[in-house]
């Protein structure tokens, strides 16, 4: 008897639920009085505010890059959503989860606990998606390409120090801001406070009013998964 294929929409609701707790763990620390001196009154520096809106996001990228891999390994394997809609391949299918990594990493013995695939780069997820299948879901990380890398650029920084990260998060921060390519920003101006920042028309997509940067990501992450595992 043919083992149980795997499924997709678990993967959907665990990311869906991060994005649901991340956002409302980013209102609630907004919420918090702040304050630069001790305080009688329960309230937190704005820097201590900041990171934990800055970890807040890095968790939310994390997430979407395990979504794209499970989704993606899964739908390899042969995976339907509960809908019913399933890619349809090429040519054939993996035989398991453990298959599925084989033929997307082109390793025969991948590792899970020390090989990786390349997910935090939307065209390698098209392009193993495009090699597998003739149509699939994941066509939506195209027109959503730019935004996706800005947020990995945005993540790198809250993670790194290098003059690499900060140079690449400071392209992406003046572009956000829309402000000029050759501008400044303020001294130590972070990737929270960018975070913070109400979206400008520079965002590059039309996106519901009163949302700040870190709104936006949240709101396209949800669009992206709903298309992915419809």
């Amino acid at each position: 008897m043919a083992g149980r294929k795997p499924q997709l929409d678990p993967s959907k609701r665990v990311f869906l639920a991060e994005l649901v707790a991340a956002t409302n763990l980013v209102a609630a620390i907004q919420a918090v009085p702040s304050s630069i001196r001790p305080s009688a009154t329960p309230a937190l520096h704005p820097k201590y505010k900041i990171q934990v809106v800055e970890l807040a996001f890095m968790g939310v990228v994390a997430a979407w890059e395990e979504f794209l891999e499970a989704t993606l390994v899964r739908y390899v394997a042969g995976a339907k959503t509960a809908s019913g809609y399933t890619p349809i391949p090429k040519y054939g299918l993996a035989s398991s989860l453990a298959h599925s990594y084989n033929v997307l990493s082109g390793k025969e013995n991948f590792n899970q606990g020390s090989d990786y695939l390349k997910v935090s780069d939307p065209s390698w997820v098209k392009n193993k998606a495009n090699f597998v299948f003739s149509i699939h879901p994941y066509g939506c990380l195209t027109t959503k390409a730019a935004v996706l890398n800005a947020a990995s650029k945005i993540r790198n920084r809250v993670a790194h120090s290098s003059n690499k990260c900060k140079a690449e998060f400071k392209v992406v921060a003046l572009q956000f801001l829309n402000l000029p390519a050759n501008g400044t920003l303020r001294q130590s101006f972070t990737a929270g406070d960018l975070l913070l920042a109400p979206t400008t028309s520079n965002f590059g997509m039309a996106l519901p009013g009163g949302l700040d940067h870190f709104g936006a990501f949240a709101h396209i992450y949800t669009g992206l998964a709903h298309a992915i595992v419809p």
